[in-house]
């Protein structure tokens, strides 16, 4: 099946999960498991259930999601400590790809071999979205650009060993 029809049916998917409920149905999950890597999805909800997906909203309607990576906890973020951390967009409208990750999986498995058609990041931004389980976080412009700093740091903030 073409990458657009799974796309397509993912997110048909995912539009199905109730936002007012805690849980994903046996149905969903099946469904997900039917179109993704059970593996990714499993990977997904883990992050999701360890509140990982922080969602970042400007004053002027920019949104955009942090994952942070699976051992660690929206906590590090509060506490101010360097999580790993991945940069999620979604709903691009001017890309063939409807959505973007800063992790190697996305760049390496969507990219470049496209066996895969999100990672498991994007997976649970999505989810956490529908359902409402994102930390929301209303972001000025200077804490935007400390996100992107801690990202995609460069040479020279980059710690030397």
């Amino acid at each position: 099946m073409p990458a657009e029809e799974l796309l397509a049916l993912a997110s048909a998917t995912i539009q199905t999960i109730d936002p007012s409920a805690s849980f994903i149905t046996d149905e969903v999950l099946a469904s997900l498991s039917a179109i993704l890597p059970e593996k990714l999805v499993i990977a997904a909800l883990d992050l999701i259930d360890r509140r990982n997906v922080i969602h970042y909203v400007t004053p002027w309607g920019h949104t955009e999601y942090e994952v942070l990576g699976s051992t660690e906890t929206g906590a590090n973020i509060i506490l101010g400590e360097s999580p790993s951390s991945y940069s999620v967009l979604l709903d691009i409208q001017t890309s063939p790809v409807p959505y973007s990750c800063s992790c190697p999986a996305f760049l390496h498995s969507v990219l470049r071999l496209e066996s895969h058609i999100m990672c498991k990041h994007i997976l649970a931004a999505l989810i956490a979205r529908q359902m409402n389980m994102s930390i929301i976080r209303p972001t000025s412009v200077d804490e935007l650009a400390a996100l992107f700093i801690r990202q995609f740091p460069t040479k020279a903030e980059t710690p030397r060993e």
